[in-house]
């Protein structure tokens, strides 16, 4: 609901192959040479760069540039200044096949979150935008902004901003997350009426993930419980250990799995 992404949530992400990005991408913007847009170790893309070409294009070549940007550099950044390639792909693959990439968006931040988790530093490396205006419509607010889907409309982040958040400085945040109880957490946003939750796909009992440099684990029914949903304790063997990343050879025969499972989903309405 949040990116406006075609309905078509339930089409499983899988990645491109690495040696075909380049020629893919340089298709679509109709740029030659795109690999002289390489950083020194040809992870990705200068922005700056192709900035330039921005410059001199127009109509849909412009506005594809554009959206490459917004994939590298918002929906999942990695160096500043630089487009991954692995953000490429997933562009690439948006344009050619229209596939929904929340679940892809998720399991990046899954990624980048369990990592800080597990170490205790690190930076975020997903769509930090997002991730924002989830945290902040889960927390109960003075003024009720957040209480229909309708609030884009009244720009409920600018008012919560201004009112209650503008003044918290980066301790001022943890303060606040740390100290909130349960009565000023909402684990559904309130703006989400009924909603079809995926469940599970296949034989798994919950929901391998498929991102733009991993494959990861998530488990909707334990946020259902957490909601009140269904009291019962989820089945999760195998959870913890459902994780790779795509530079791994054996997570190549894990995404051919993956895929078999998401063509048997198991859908909850809530």
């Amino acid at each position: 609901m949040l990116t406006e992404f075609p309905n078509n949530l339930y089409q499983i992400y899988l990645p491109l192959r690495s040696d075909k990005i380049i020629s893919e991408l340089s298709k679509l913007l109709r740029i030659s040479n795109l690999e002289k847009f390489l950083e020194k170790n040809a992870t990705g893309l200068k922005w700056r760069m192709l900035e330039i070409e921005l410059e001199k294009k127009s109509g849909l070549e412009k506005e594809r540039l554009i959206a490459l940007g917004i994939f590298g550099l918002v929906l999942f950044p990695s160096q500043i200044g630089v487009v991954s390639l692995e953000a490429a792909a997933a562009y690439v693959e948006y344009e050619n096949t229209q596939i929904n990439l929340m679940a892809v968006i998720l399991a990046e931040t899954i990624l980048t979150l369990n990592h800080c988790r597990r170490t205790g530093k690190g930076a975020m490396r997903c769509c930090t935008q997002l991730l924002y205006i989830w945290m902040v419509s889960h927390i109960e607010t003075k003024k009720l902004v957040f209480n229909n889907f309708w609030w884009f409309t009244q720009r409920p982040l600018k008012l919560v901003e201004e009112e209650e958040l503008g003044d918290l400085d980066n301790q001022g945040w943890v303060d606040k997350l740390e100290g909130l109880p349960n009565s000023d957490f909402k684990w559904r946003a309130s703006w989400v009426t009924t909603v079809k939750v995926l469940m599970s796909c296949g034989q798994r009992r919950w929901v391998p993930f498929v991102g733009i440099t991993c494959y990861v684990s998530y488990a909707p029914a334990l946020v259902v419980r957490q909601l009140g949903g269904m009291q019962f304790v989820p089945k999760t063997m195998g959870i913890a250990q459902f994780f790779d990343l795509f530079k791994n050879p054996i997570a190549q025969e894990v995404l051919e799995i993956i895929k078999q499972d998401w063509k048997h989903l198991v859908l909850v309405e809530i």
